[in-house]
């Protein structure tokens, strides 16, 4: 019972940090509920139609997978990260650690649970109509009906809390682990398990070196694995988060002077600073990016090799069916985790309003916070689909010598664009509502 009261008590006073991955979650079940309708049409459907259907759901299933991995347990372990000092007062105020731990699994679980329920829901109106009005321009598919099925909204409701749960367990061990003292320091220490991720980007990386190597003698018969290449590159190296994403905000903001602006200069090192936030957000709209640039790439170097397009099952209506539900999580992903440190920024708000600053400089700040991000994950996804699309020629050329390089510029460039204003549009809106006059009542 003392736990279910703290749980609840929690979710109300930092409803905000939570709201994001009830958001997250909610739109997991929508991006899922895509492949799980492809299934439920193609077992519906006989023939060579119904193998079509569970193709395309089986390389939608797989695009779906890498994003709801990679955004749901990032959002987790943020959740975690910017509630450390919550931890830290729960236990000087007697809560055991594992007391901690418990209230941190059940937080997680209700908002996976409520938030994944009420994606499922609109999916089931939203998302068939909208499959099948993305394969009206199929070949041979213009005239198929899918619909949603009970177990199918039930599979997606249990993939999605599970990976959340799953990504709260390590969380819930740090958040116990938090010492009391936290809550003395300006923000708690980011988490770290390097080595495991390190583990898994080796994994992720051996498995696109695999399909690689395998690439040249799938050519006639398709060239699948070049679809699947680069979006396992870029869950690679999203997995590895601060490695990559650090270095990248030094490199590149290091060109802008110090000199040329102050409310820059802030912004780079709170980036910099504020690793657990950061690394989120980075993550999100690295698979945001790369994920439709690395299969626009794949796609059309290999479609290269033999001077035409490469089928994908399905045409252009596949390609947005592909695309749309993780391209769509990991958007909305990056958007909601700046929005999550809302908290965060009021408080560096105020210390930068006791140093006298202007209320300009403040919302100054959160834009080339949110800036620098979209611009970090744009380059860092720039960088990923070059090197995905520059090993797909190197193996390609020598048995296909008709091959050419294919980086897809306008698909990163305004995918990359549309990130990066959903990003400054959330890091400045909780800023812009904290520099509100409150009314005082007399």
């Amino acid at each position: 019972m003392i736990v279910w009261r703290l749980a609840v008590a929690d979710l109300r006073s930092s409803w905000r940090v939570w709201s994001g991955l009830f958001v997250v979650c909610a739109v997991s079940a929508v991006a899922a509920s895509v492949p799980g309708v492809l299934v439920v049409g193609g077992l519906r459907t006989t023939g060579v139609r119904g193998l079509a259907l569970l193709s395309i759901a089986g390389t939608t299933a797989a695009f779906g997978i890498i994003a709801v991995l990679v955004v749901v347990s990032a959002v987790v372990r943020l959740t975690a990260g910017l509630l450390g000092r919550t931890y830290a007062l729960w236990q000087l105020v007697g809560v055991t650690p594992r007391g901690v731990r418990w209230t941190v699994l059940l937080q997680t679980t209700l908002v996976a649970l409520v938030g994944t329920a009420a994606g499922a829901a609109v999916s089931v109106v939203a998302v068939p109509p909208l499959v099948t009005a993305s394969l009206a321009g199929a070949s041979g598919l213009g005239d198929v009906q899918v619909g949603a099925s009970r177990w199918e909204v039930l599979a997606v409701v249990a993939v999605t809390v599970v990976v959340a749960v799953g990504a709260a367990v390590s969380g819930s061990r740090r958040a116990a682990a938090t010492p009391p003292l936290v809550v003395l320091r300006s923000t708690p220490p980011a988490p770290g398990s390097r080595g495991l991720r390190a583990v898994v980007a080796v994994s992720l990386g051996a498995l696109a070196t695999s399909m690689l190597v395998g690439l040249p003698g799938s050519v006639p018969d398709g060239a699948a694995p070049a679809l699947l290449i680069g979006p396992v590159l870029v869950a690679a190296v999203a997995v590895l988060g601060r490695s990559i994403g650090a270095p990248a905000v030094r490199a590149w903001t290091a060109v802008v002077p110090t000199s040329a602006s102050v409310a820059f200069g802030v912004a780079r090192a709170t980036v910099r600073w504020s690793a657990a936030r950061s690394d989120t957000t980075l993550a999100a709209l690295l698979v945001a990016v790369g994920l439709p640039s690395a299969l626009v790439g794949g796609q059309r170097t290999a479609a290269s090799a033999i001077g035409s397009a490469v089928s994908t099952g399905g045409g252009a209506g596949a390609t947005v069916l592909i695309l749309s539900g993780p391209v769509l999580l990991a958007a909305i992903g990056a958007a909601a985790t700046a929005a999550m440190a809302a908290r965060d920024r009021v408080r560096e708000g105020a210390q930068l309003r006791a140093a006298g600053a202007s209320p300009g400089f403040q919302v100054g700040v959160a834009a080339f916070e949110g800036l620098i991000l979209g611009l970090t994950g744009t380059l860092v996804a720039a960088a990923t689909v070059l090197v995905t699309v520059g090993a797909e020629w190197a193996v390609l050329v020598c048995a296909h010598p008709a091959t050419r390089p294919e980086l897809p510029v306008a698909v990163l460039l305004s995918t990359g664009a549309f990130c990066t204003v959903l990003v400054v549009g959330s890091s400045v809106l909780p800023v812009l509502g904290g520099l509100r006059p409150r009314a005082v009542t007399p």
